[in-house]
């Protein structure tokens, strides 16, 4: 059965994109097969999967080539239909995924216009009570469409980049979800994120919980509208001696334990269920650490490779320096199989 995982936190710059991308990677080594969804308008997951596509087209645009046109459906197109009402549900036949250098991979690309979607989904919402069916089969357009993608092609896990906001298609996108993922940078301002995100999840279970017997009496496909927490990924933080540096130490811990007093209490209440939050959490609210990518992040987004698989001939890198930036590239895979394993537990 395909589970679906949400990387939410609407303070931005916390590298959601990247570790969806890094995590895709580390589920399919484990013999997982993984969507990407790119669920946020900015597109930055499309660029990062497509990286050398892109390069490749704009190279031939410079030469004189008419501009090219990436490869497969993208997610507004395929869900415009439906919110068009020219159809019933989203037609999951005629959505092309791309497959990726890795064939445990796919991607169901961005649109820069998938902001229409706002209006739509928010009109939706705010009608989710009233007898429009038509309002109703878009506000669970996106799980319908997710789940049944994950029956037809068999994925164990679709993973969807959101954008860092808290409107209406990140929304749809997280009640989606069977599990979710929270990444922060150990700064003020993530620690202050935690304060909102605790009020804003719970609103969202809590008003979707109200719908869901209706919506099943009418036979409409509706998500359980309760991710499970499975942790915090703590990223982006420095180093100095193997450790983090004292700073961001001092946010870690603050960020943690605010997660544990506030953010797992709050959505137990708002689901009526200790088990939206995994066991573990409890103890071990942060799933996984992950330092500064440093000169190993521009690699990655150069050749679209998760950053612990790139190749010494990638990098071009030489002699010493290989030589050290070697070990990094292998503890960055083994946190990135351990934050799999948390997801797969």
């Amino acid at each position: 059965m395909t589970k679906i995982l949400a990387l939410y936190n609407h303070k931005g710059g916390v590298s959601k994109t990247t570790t969806s991308f890094n995590l895709a990677h580390s589920l399919s080594v484990l013999g997982k097969k993984v969507l990407l969804v790119d669920a946020d308008p900015q597109c930055n997951l499309t660029e990062l999967c497509l990286t050398t596509v892109i390069q490749e087209l704009d190279e031939a645009l410079v030469e004189g080539a008419q501009e090219g046109v990436l490869p497969g459906t993208t997610v507004l197109e395929a869900l415009r239909p439906r919110f068009d009402g020219e159809r019933p549900s989203v037609d999951i036949d005629a959505i092309e995924l791309v497959q990726l250098q890795d064939k445990g991979v796919s991607l169901f690309r961005g649109d820069i216009g998938l902001s229409e979607a706002e209006d739509v989904l928010s009109a939706a919402h705010s009608q989710r009570t009233t007898n429009d069916i038509h309002q109703k089969r878009n506000y669970v357009a996106i799980y319908d469409m997710l789940s049944r993608l994950g029956e037809k092609f068999n994925f164990d896990f679709i993973i969807i980049d959101v954008g860092p906001s808290a409107g209406a298609l990140t929304r749809s996108c997280f009640l989606a979800a069977d599990l979710f993922l929270v990444p922060v940078v150990p700064d003020r301002f993530n620690f202050q994120a935690i304060g909102s995100l605790k009020t804003i999840i719970a609103k969202w279970v809590r008003e979707h919980s109200a719908i869901i017997s209706d919506f099943k009496s009418l036979g409409l496909n509706v998500a359980r509208g309760s991710p499970q927490f499975r942790g915090l990924v703590m990223q982006r933080y420095q180093r100095y001696g193997g450790n983090a540096k004292p700073a961001f130490q001092h946010w870690m811990d603050r960020i943690k334990e605010r997660v544990t007093a506030e953010l797992l209490p709050s959505i137990v209440v708002a689901s009526g269920s200790k088990e939206i939050v995994a066991e573990v959490c409890w103890n071990s609210p942060v799933a996984i650490e992950i330092p500064e990518f440093a000169s190993l992040g521009p690699m990655m987004l150069t050749q679209g490779k998760p950053v612990w698989a790139l190749t010494k001939a990638e990098t071009g890198w030489t002699g010493a320096v290989w030589e050290d930036r070697k070990p990094a590239m292998e503890d960055f895979g083994k946190r990135f199989t351990d934050l799999a394993s948390r997801v797969l537990t």
